[in-house]
């Protein structure tokens, strides 16, 4: 069974949440850091975990990037996560109940408290999804929380909630890193969303330096986690980062550099790979050529995306001709995956068609700070070189990329983003205008939003399928974005590290919940 499918959702016994929380027996190894003797003797399990990145100070209900969502898993849990397949399953939730399409029962463990050892009960429930709905909240889980109709809380362990329409990926949104349940008092921009209901309690933050997660006694499933403390140092530079875990100085790092696969492999560790985050060329089409959608088709047909997975990632990446939709969804469609070919030829008719027979000259966005986007972007370059199109590069630093990318001050640009989840609903944020630094600016296609919307509402696979496949076609036609590749995204560590994986497709920046099932050996 899916519990992303809520005609399949009858109801969720206590025992499916336990699915990705395996009964692991402590060992008397600890890692590479020291461990002190825990009760009855036994030797503490302690993991030194390589982070990519100082996160910054966690916002509740915003999404503040990969290094922040890695500490949420630790430290968060909401009413579903998310299992090593990918799926989203019950968590503080010990059941979960469709009467119908559009209602969800969720029952919540008896004596859930939060780590600073506070009650947890359905008004917090209620009271942090009525905030997380609440875009005035600056939530960016408004938009995927906006079908919420009402929340009603029986004070204790029951809470229901009423959509106003069926929305297939609910439960995948729940699950979300920055979806967690919270105390009353976190529920403001200015505390520090540290205090959770997760498997550990955030301690030592070193700001620069590391901090230390020690295990939660109070999380509901404390008896199946064997990890009793997590070591997080922070390495933002890539070969610092595989340096530490080659020496030994740690056991895992998340981000391995894609130069540094085999080298990782070759010296006896894991390299954990999944195919999921994507790059693609953006637009500017409140004017110029790239207003014309058979302008914006020539693109997509003019890139060669074999040599940007070469150029950018040494090959660990895969070309990407249409939509990232994951193979598991009932969306998916082979045909979605191929929506435009390598065809300079073709490339050139449409820009005669457009009026630009004789091409022009255009102003290419992307980073000099992020070397795989600017790689990508020169690829594009000479790509479009090639069907008459005089490219210029504009590579600042992430910052400046990033505020010229929200004042859509660029003729087009390259860019990585990955779904908030695996459902294809967010590619809805593509096509509404957003006017943010990775979508095309000033893109709108009412059509496709509506069909988006459509598809979440689907309860027939079938006919969700039917649905995507009239969205690529409007897709291939209009160009909201061309895209280029997906990447490998990686984790390395020691044979000491098991039980941990990385998750399928673009759910990989979650992989923190897999730590649950993660012992030392």
């Amino acid at each position: 069974m899916s519990l992303s499918r809520p005609q399949r959702l009858k109801s969720w016994l206590s025992v499916l949440s336990l699915v990705v929380v395996a009964s692991l027996a402590l060992t008397g190894c600890s890692g590479s850091s020291p461990a002190d003797s825990g009760s009855g003797g036994s030797a503490k399990q302690v993991l030194t975990f390589g982070l990519s990145a100082d996160p910054a100070q966690p916002i509740t209900g915003a999404s503040q990037g990969t290094a922040v969502n890695q500490l949420l898993t630790m430290v968060h849990r909401g009413l579903t996560s998310f299992d090593a397949s990918g799926q989203a399953v019950p968590a503080l939730a010990k059941s979960i109940e469709t009467p119908d399409d559009t209602t969800y029962v969720f029952t919540l463990y008896d004596g859930l408290t939060f780590s600073d050892g506070s009650e947890l009960n359905a008004d917090n429930v209620k009271n942090t999804l009525e905030y997380y709905r609440d875009p005035a909240n600056g939530s960016q889980l408004a938009a995927f929380l906006a079908d919420i109709e009402s929340i009603e809380s029986d004070g204790a362990s029951q809470v229901t909630v009423k959509l106003s329409q069926p929305n297939n990926a609910f439960l995948q949104y729940l699950a979300l890193p920055y979806a967690g349940i919270v105390p009353d008092a976190s529920l403001n921009p200015d505390t520090a969303n540290w205090v959770g209901a997760g498997p550990w309690k955030m301690t030592n933050l070193d700001q620069g330096i590391g901090l230390t997660m020690k295990k939660n006694e109070n999380y509901y499933d404390a008896e199946n986690i064997a990890l009793d403390q997590i070591d997080v140092k922070f390495y933002a530079d890539g070969e610092a980062r595989t340096n530490a875990l080659l020496s030994g100085d740690v056991d895992l790092i998340d981000y391995v550099t894609w130069e540094n696969f085999d080298r990782v492999a070759n010296a006896g560790f894991t390299v954990d790979q999944v195919n999921g985050p994507f790059q693609y060329v953006q637009f500017n089409v409140e004017d110029g050529p790239f207003a014309d959608p058979k302008v914006r088709q020539a693109v997509a047909y003019a890139l060669n995306r074999d040599n940007s997975v070469l150029a950018a990632f040494q090959s660990n990446g895969k070309p990407l001709n249409g939509l990232a939709i994951p193979e598991s969804d009932p969306a998916y469609n082979e045909n979605l995956a191929n929506l435009w070919s390598y065809d300079p030829e073709k490339a050139k008719s449409l820009l005669a068609e457009a009026g630009y027979a004789d091409g022009f000259s255009a102003r290419l966005l992307s980073t000099s700070q992020y070397t795989f986007l600017q790689d990508n972007a020169l690829s594009v370059q000479e790509d479009l070189k090639a069907i008459g199109i005089d490219v210029t590069l504009d590579a600042p630093d992430w910052s400046t990329r990033v505020s010229q990318g929200n004042e859509g001050d660029y003729d087009i640009a390259v860019s990585g983003d990955s779904g908030a989840v695996a459902d294809p609903s967010y590619l809805l944020n593509w096509v509404t205008d957003d006017r943010t630094y990775n979508v095309s600016w000033g893109y709108k296609n009412d059509e496709i939003a509506d069909l988006i919307g459509q598809g979440l509402q689907a309860t027939d696979d079938t006919a969700k399928q039917g649905i995507y496949q009239q969205i690529g076609k409007l897709w291939a036609e209009d160009v909201p974005f061309a895209s280029l590749n997906t990447r490998a995204q990686a984790y390395g560590y020691s044979d000491s590290v098991k039980g941990f994986s990385n998750l399928p497709g673009t759910l990989t920046f979650y992989s923190g919940y897999m730590l649950a099932n993660t012992s030392m050996q």
